[in-house]
C-alpha cells in the first residue's frame, strides 16, 4: 500500500491459507488489525468435497479455473477434474466450481467486512479496501468485494523489491516479502543496538574487575 492510501485511510485484507488478517490505517498509522479463523483452505476443501477430487487436484483448479463472481463465466466454459480412487478424469461445468467457489469467499470477504465495521473506522477508508494473499488471486474476487465492502477494492502486489520479480510479483508472496524489506529497514537499528549491548557490557566487566582488584 503507499503512503497516500495510508494518509486517506484503507483497510488491509490479507487471505492466506489458514486465515485472514486485517489491518486497519487512517491518518498514516495502523489503527485497528484483527485474525479471522478461517482462509483459502477452507475454499479448496469446499471443491475437494463438492467436487469430489484430492485435495492437491482441488488446489490446483482453484488456482487455474476459480472465479468467486460466477457472473463473470460463461455458461459453455468446461473444465477437466480428476477423480478419486484411480477413476478417469470428468470434464465439468466451470459454473459448478464458481458455485462452489463464490459462497466461501463471500463468508470470508463479509466476516472481514463485519470486522472492518466493528473497528469503528470503515467511514474512514476513502482509499477502501486492498485484498492480498493467495487467494486475492481468484478471478472475479475485486468484482465481488465491491459488492460486499461498497467502496472500492483492488489487489496488492509486493513493492519495493528488484531481482526476481517476475516471481514474486504476486499477493502470495505479499507477507514474505514485507518481512524481508521490514528486517532490512531494521537490520542497521539492530546491529547498532546489538554493538552498544556489547559495549555496555564490556564496560561492566571492566568495572567489576576494578572493584575486585582494590576491595
Amino acid at each position: 500500500m503507499s503512503q497516500d492510501e495510508k494518509e486517506l485511510g484503507v483497510a488491509l485484507v490479507d487471505i492466506g491459507g489458514g486465515t485472514t488478517d486485517i489491518a486497519v490505517f487512517t491518518d498514516g498509522s495502523i489503527k485497528h488489525t484483527a485474525v479471522l479463523p478461517i482462509g483459502g483452505n477452507y475454499v479448496t476443501n469446499d471443491i475437494s468435497v463438492g467436487l469430489r477430487t484430492p485435495s492437491v487436484v482441488a488446489e490446483k483448479t482453484k488456482i487455474q479455473y476459480g472465479c468467486a463472481y460466477t457472473t463473470l463465466i460463461s455458461q459453455d466454459e468446461t473444465i477437466e477434474v480428476s477423480s478419486v480412487g484411480g477413476r478417469n478424469p470428468r470434464k465439468v461445468s466451470r459454473h459448478v466450481l464458481g458455485d462452489i467457489i463464490e459462497p466461501r469467499v463471500a463468508e470470508i470477504l463479509s466476516l472481514a467486512h463485519r470486522e472492518i465495521i466493528k473497528s469503528g473506522y470503515e467511514d474512514l477508508l476513502a482509499a477502501g479496501v486492498i485484498l492480498t494473499g493467495g487467494t486475492s488471486n481468484i478471478e472475479g474476487i475485486i468484482e465481488l468485494g465491491e459488492q460486499i465492502f461498497n467502496m472500492p477494492v483492488r489487489r496488492g502486489y509486493p513493492v519495493g523489491v528488484g531481482g526476481i520479480v517476475d516471481i514474486i510479483n504476486n499477493p502470495i508472496y505479499a507477507t514474505g516479502v514485507g518481512l524481508v524489506i521490514h528486517g532490512s529497514k531494521n537490520r542497521s537499528e539492530i546491529l547498532f543496538k546489538k554493538k552498544e549491548k556489547n559495549r555496555l557490557s564490556e564496560m561492566t566487566k571492566s568495572m567489576k574487575r576494578w572493584f575486585d582488584d582494590f576491595f
